[in-house]
């Protein structure tokens, strides 16, 4: 049985017809513990009996939370147990094993639930790890695929939205507290503050609470709030570079050297701007779609940024953008050779940029 996603998850909680264990984790951390109320809510009720639910948090000793399973419920349909972060790994072979007898044998009346939030990827595909490391983190992808193979267990997968579900979430959101935020503007704060839910929410509740007595949440109000991602910040220079902007250019430059910004961490997001402009630029000129592009490269929940770079990507030609890229590279490895004042040295690199940019009147 397939892992459910999202959507099949919801629909899961919606009919009320209860597994006996679940292991819920994603990428998306605020939607698992999002579903995990849910589905708590759903088993136990709004207000859980203290005689029905039991909450166990990673720390909890592995005999508590089996004893808790092995409850009979007091005054309610199920005994409810929820298990939060739970760290497989620090059981012994002993332990593990032992508890695993005791999911095998949960009674009908018992819905336990683990949710996991702080899962790294390594937590989650250990496989291309050295031996000592997956033996560390091998026990995760085990865990779940033994509960999935459970007559009565189920295993909910919740990963990041597209962009498209975050814009009319952020818009859902504002208008439950009597704003009204178009999809265009919401796409700018995902723009600014990338695909976190929790980050979204908290810059969205920002931008609200700015607006005060006004019923639309504008683009000016966005720009005056939303803290930027170092990524949006440096994806808005490239726009001015390409546009011919030079004073903007500079300015946002200037603004983050005096933020302390790492000069490798601006030119390594510098060299993905450039690239995503490159893939954009060479399939709409080879008449491909970008969709297949983005699974191709593995984009994932970053495929909105491939496909809003066709439109910039119009400004440059193929052989200006690889004539960008080589100049990017050619002082990616002089960094990592060569002893130099790495801020003038990127600031150059901004002006060759604009020049090549100027240039493109020679290509045509």
């Amino acid at each position: 049985m397939a892992y459910l996603d999202e959507k099949s998850f919801k629909k899961h909680i919606s009919s009320k017809k209860f597994n006996n264990i679940y292991v819920i984790f994603g990428d998306e951390k605020y939607l698992v513990k999002f579903y995990t109320k849910e589905l708590v809510t759903a088993v136990a009720g709004k207000e859980p009996s203290e005689f029905a639910f039991h909450q166990f948090s990673s720390d909890a000793d592995i005999q508590s939370i089996a004893d808790a399973i092995g409850a009979v419920p007091f005054m309610a349909d199920y005994n409810c147990v929820l298990v939060t972060d739970m760290d497989l790994n620090k059981l012994s072979k002993e332990q593990y094993d032992s508890f695993m007898d005791v999911l095998s044998s949960v009674p009908l009346s018992t819905v336990v639930i683990f949710s996991f939030t702080a899962l790294s990827q390594k937590d989650k595909a250990s496989d291309k790890s050295d031996s000592d490391d997956k033996k560390k983190r091998s026990r995760f992808k085990p865990f779940c695929t033994a509960v999935d193979k459970m007559g009565m267990g189920a295993v909910a997968e919740i990963n990041m939205r597209s962009a498209t579900a975050l814009e009319h979430q952020l818009s859902t959101w504002a208008d439950k507290v009597g704003k009204k935020l178009s999809l265009p503007v919401a796409s700018r704060i995902i723009y600014y503050c990338g695909t976190d839910l929790s980050a979204l929410r908290l810059e969205l509740d920002k931008v609200c609470a700015y607006a005060g007595e006004s019923d639309e949440i504008t683009l000016e109000m966005v720009e005056a709030t939303v803290i930027k991602k170092l990524e949006a910040k440096v994806f808005d220079m490239v726009d001015n570079v390409i546009y011919g902007n030079t004073d903007k250019a500079y300015t946002q430059l200037y603004q983050l050297f005096a933020q302390r910004e790492e000069v490798r961490d601006i030119l390594r997001i510098l060299g993905f701007a450039y690239v995503d402009l490159y893939r954009a630029r060479v399939t709409v000129t080879s008449g491909g779609i970008m969709k297949d592009t983005a699974d191709f490269f593995k984009y994932g929940n970053r495929s909105w940024v491939l496909n809003k770079a066709p439109k910039k990507a119009e400004k440059l030609s193929t052989n200006a953008l690889r004539e960008s890229l080589d100049a990017i590279v050619s002082l990616s490895a002089k960094l990592n050779s060569t002893t130099m004042n790495e801020e003038a040295a990127l600031e150059k690199l901004i002006a060759d940029l604009m020049l090549i940019a100027k240039r493109e009147l020679d290509y045509a």
